[in-house]
């Protein structure tokens, strides 16, 4: 019983807590953009401008975002996290200074093509909470921006539509990430300030 008492509570606490951002895990408004973090080109400070096929590997899950639920790419709310706020959440110097904007509505718009077939609608944008372990609990984060956290679904290999070959899955899941990384180089971008 007491098993299932800490489940419900911790149940609670991830899927059901609302606030005024919205419930966890439930889509994000279509009006809203959000950041992405990433790792600037090598030629960036040269040329000063980027193209999409130097961003598609920003729209690659890494091995935590895979073993997420739902497996997610992480991106953030701009109207309630700042770029300098998302950075704090990365680990200590990361090379993620470079900040992508994107529009929630342009990226719930893209048509996945597989090759054989188009698939639409297959990614969303979802309140992802952050949560910490304090005193071996998971508690809400709240450091400052944290409430802006959210994450692109739809990019992982279990996503993807039933039916499809190895070669149409990966097809599929890159066609999404040059998608995304399209609709990123054509918004403005900046390096934030070491």
């Amino acid at each position: 019983m007491i098993f299932w008492t800490k489940l419900r509570s911790l149940s609670n606490k991830l899927f059901f807590r609302m606030d005024s951002f919205g419930y966890n895990l439930t889509p994000l408004p279509d009006a809203y953009g959000v950041l992405r973090l990433a790792r600037p080109p090598k030629d960036f400070a040269e040329k000063g401008n980027i193209l999409a096929i130097q961003l598609e590997e920003e729209f690659t899950l890494s091995s935590d975002d895979k073993k997420s639920v739902p497996a997610h790419l992480s991106v953030w709310v701009d109207s309630v996290t700042t770029p300098e706020q998302a950075y704090k959440f990365l680990s200590e110097n990361s090379p993620r200074k470079l900040v992508l904007r994107l529009k929630v509505n342009e990226i719930c718009k893209i048509k996945a093509n597989s090759g054989e077939c188009v698939y639409p609608h297959l990614l969303k944008v979802r309140w992802v909470y952050l949560f910490q372990e304090i005193e071996g609990e998971l508690v809400r984060d709240c450091r400052p921006g944290a409430d802006g956290h959210s994450g692109i679904t739809g990019l992982d290999e279990k996503s993807v539509p039933a039916g499809l070959t190895n070669r149409q899955q990966k097809n599929l899941r890159k066609d999404l990430r040059v998608q995304l990384a399209e609709l990123a180089s054509k918004d403005c971008f900046h390096i934030m300030d070491s």
